[in-house]
């Protein structure tokens, strides 16, 4: 018996990937150029999840056709999904970041049943993704008046469109699931995915930008670490001994994280609307989760 301690991880994972909004934003402010931003931390996050397993007795190697599945879900999580996060961040709060990330597990069920027309939705599985996109809806109704800046309108659509497509590789790897050791499969998708964002930014002349100052830095070795490495072992690990259904707890507790330390630390203004949406698209969250469970 592991005891406390799946717990504890998921009291974690609650709170670390709630900061990571944050610590992109923070990121972002210091200038720091977003391709190299996030392909230099999953780079370096890969490899050190790579050097950990170097010395165990499994291969670290994936099977070619692991490989492909692995880099196929990997583009669309971390170059369709957390760069456009780190793009949007460069004109939008993270509070606002985290609330529309929010609706994560209600785009993976939308884009299961669109890409299995012919399984059955049960009627709470419906009546939670209505509720969550209802909360979506006022999180976008409640940013309107400033739709007309063409900056803040691009970073809204990349923060949909970066859902949707972290949505589409997590349903490609349930689909499509890979046969190796869970954390090891993130640690290659983390190396190749960084290092193709990282070529990218290279390109974009983005190198020269790096800060000079070392507290430039601090934002990304914090993501380094609490979010990529010790967050997704984590995540991992709580799976192991808990319910998936426990485990998805983080889903609701990281918005609200994310949200109280936008308002504390960036002064990132939360009014009444955006707590009523989030408390509805959480709401609707839950009861597709609930849903989903009763079906199973």
């Amino acid at each position: 018996m592991a005891g406390w301690k799946p717990f504890a991880a998921l009291i974690a994972i609650c709170f670390l990937w709630g900061t990571t909004y944050l610590a992109i934003k923070i990121g972002m402010d210091d200038h720091f150029p977003p391709f190299l931003f996030s392909g230099l931390r999953f780079v370096i996050s890969g490899i050190i999840i790579l050097l950990f397993y170097l010395p165990r007795k499994e291969s670290i190697l994936p099977s070619k056709q692991d490989f492909r599945r692995m880099l196929i879900s990997g583009i669309f999580i971390f170059m369709g999904g957390n760069l456009l996060l780190v793009l949007a961040e460069q004109s939008v709060p993270s509070g606002l970041a985290a609330l529309v990330n929010t609706a994560f597990p209600l785009w993976i069920v939308i884009i299961t049943r669109l890409w299995n027309p012919g399984e059955k939705t049960p009627r709470l599985v419906l009546a939670g993704i209505l509720i969550g996109l209802l909360g979506q809806w006022l999180i976008f109704y409640d940013h309107i008046f400033l739709l007309g800046n063409t900056v803040y309108t691009g970073g809204l659509l990349l923060l949909i469109w970066g859902v949707i497509n972290g949505a589409l590789g997590s349903v490609h790897m349930k689909k499509y699931p890979i046969h190796s050791n869970p954390v090891l499969t993130g640690g290659w998708q983390m190396l190749v995915c960084g290092s193709i964002t990282t070529v990218i930014g290279i390109y974009l002349e983005e190198w020269p930008q790096l800060p000079g100052e070392m507290s430039g830095w601090w934002s990304m070795i914090y993501l380094i670490v609490a979010g990529s490495v010790l967050g997704y072992s984590l995540f991992v690990y709580a799976l192991r001994y808990l319910p998936a259904q426990q485990v998805s707890v983080y889903a609701y507790i990281n918005p609200i994280v994310a949200v109280f330390l936008g308002w504390l630390l960036l002064q990132e203004t939360i009014n009444e609307k955006s707590i009523l949406a989030m408390g509805i698209t959480i709401t609707g969250v839950f009861l597709v989760n609930k849903g989903m469970q009763r079906s199973q």
